[in-house]
């Protein structure tokens, strides 16, 4: 690696500037032809660090990268990047590591060549969309003694709408399909058929990007038996009258049903009794929390929360005032939280220069990393200053101060491995891996790290 021009080492957020030398005595009579290949005019994506690639002249410098918000190249460039040395045959690509947020963007490429002229790509207008799409569903006519209803709503996306109906225990007992126009859709009828109770819908639709699919909010119905058609009275003889038969008594129907119907670990989640007695008033309510614990009398409604994800057992007491109970038991699927993207995602600084015997690092720094967030660099190989540092990211007035690591600013030969980790419990952290290679320039490897904080994985893609 050399100084500016070949081996100064930036981050990946950071512009790289090159200069290409044309050979003696060329002349450069017009601009420079600049083109953007990749990605497409008018293309939308989930890619919110999209690569960029094109063609430009060979032997004409640098090409210039600018991005601007909206649909067209005008006002302040948002980002600005610069390639290294072009490929031969004028080649040229970039990528970002920091993503872009969702909306529409327009770039634009320049080369300046060596006799001052700037040539300029045509725009390229693209859009980065992560969002799932947005549904909604209007609720059906209710109370109706339609078995078979259809539904209606709104959908951003043009693939298929799914609107499944479930019980109030949240079994799904029929669906029903519509074809997404990106506005307005009207779906088939159920199937199969419902029967007289109270149901709750759900629309969803699966985006044509990949990102996660929409959801609508929830609607709740209630079908009703048909009216029944009462037959001309028949006149019979008068019944014998016999004895009336002694049944035991019955006792009072258990049931409940809960709110949200798929919590997540920590969420309020309310259990609500809908048990029923036909003969005597329900005079006592108890809950229980596991499969085998004692009740605990209470209300109607419960509210309480899982600390932890998987199936947890719930059980309702009801006593009448004839003394009789029953018990009815539930299972309730709990999810576990999902693991974010640290934000902001930090920045990891390598600035050096390459050595008759490896590489002379002048400057180790990480930046834009979130208050609280452990910065930890290893190092591994012969002339290790030290295995390994730790630090931790500080706020102040000013923000979360840039952490430096002055002790691996030194000499390191080929051979030497530095490990960067920057980690946060709970969330996705970066991982930064910089290897000193003989009479090779040396090697960065940028990726994620897992919540844990231990191992690099793959970045999600939003």
């Amino acid at each position: 690696m050399s100084e500016a021009g070949g081996g100064l080492l930036r981050a990946a957020a950071a512009s790289l500037v090159a200069l290409a030398v044309a050979p003696a005595g060329a002349a450069v009579a017009a601009p420079p032809v600049v083109t953007i290949a990749s990605p497409p005019n008018g293309s939308v994506s989930n890619n919110n660090r999209p690569a960029f690639a094109g063609t430009a002249e060979e032997a004409g410098g640098a090409v210039t990268l600018r991005i601007y918000d909206g649909s067209t190249a005008s006002g302040t460039a948002v980002k600005e990047l610069s390639t290294p040395p072009l490929a031969p045959g004028g080649a040229w690509s970039l990528g970002f590591l920091e993503p872009l947020e969702d909306d529409t963007y327009t770039a634009q490429a320049a080369q300046t060549n060596l006799a001052s002229e700037t040539g300029m790509s045509s725009p390229v207008t693209f859009t980065v969309d992560t969002a799932a799409p947005k549904v909604t569903l209007n609720a059906p006519k209710s109370p109706s003694d339609n078995t078979r209803p259809s539904f209606t709503g709104t959908a951003s996306d043009r693939t298929p709408v799914t609107i499944q109906i479930r019980t109030a225990k949240g079994t799904v007992v029929s669906t029903a399909t519509a074809s997404g126009t990106g506005a307005g859709w009207t779906s088939g009828h159920a199937s199969p058929a419902l029967s007289s109770g109270q149901y709750t819908a759900l629309a969803t639709q699966a985006s044509s990007l990949g990102n996660p699919p929409g959801r609508s909010g929830q609607v709740t119905f209630t079908v009703t038996p048909p009216p029944v058609i009462t037959p001309p009275p028949v006149i019979t003889p008068p019944p014998v009258v016999t004895p009336a038969a002694v049944f035991p008594p019955t006792p009072p129907v258990a049931s409940f049903r809960w709110f949200p119907a798929l919590p997540q670990t920590g969420e309020p989640v309310s259990l609500v009794s809908i048990s029923t007695d036909l003969v005597s008033p329900i005079t006592g309510i108890a809950w229980a929390l596991t499969s085998n614990g004692p009740f605990q009398g209470g209300g109607a409604v419960l509210t309480t929360s899982f600390s932890t994800p998987g199936a947890h057992v719930a059980r309702l007491r009801v006593t009448d005032a004839r003394g009789l109970s029953s018990v009815a038991t539930e299972t309730i699927d709990v999810a576990g939280p999902t693991a974010s993207l640290m934000q902001p995602f930090p920045v990891v600084w390598l600035v050096g220069t390459d050595t008759a015997s490896g590489v002379k690092l002048r400057r180790l720094r990480v930046q834009q990393t979130p208050a609280g967030a452990r910065i930890t660099v290893r190092c591994k190989g012969r002339g290790c200053p030290v295995r390994s540092a730790s630090r931790l990211a500080l706020s102040s007035g000013l923000g979360v101060a840039p952490v430096e690591f002055r002790r691996f600013e030194r000499s390191l030969r080929p051979g030497v491995t530095l490990e960067v980790l920057v980690s946060k419990p709970g969330e996705i952290g970066k991982f930064t891996r910089f290897a000193i290679r003989r009479r090779r320039l040396p090697e960065r490897v940028d990726m994620c790290l897992d919540p844990a904080g231990v191992k690099p994985l793959v970045c999600p893609s939003s």
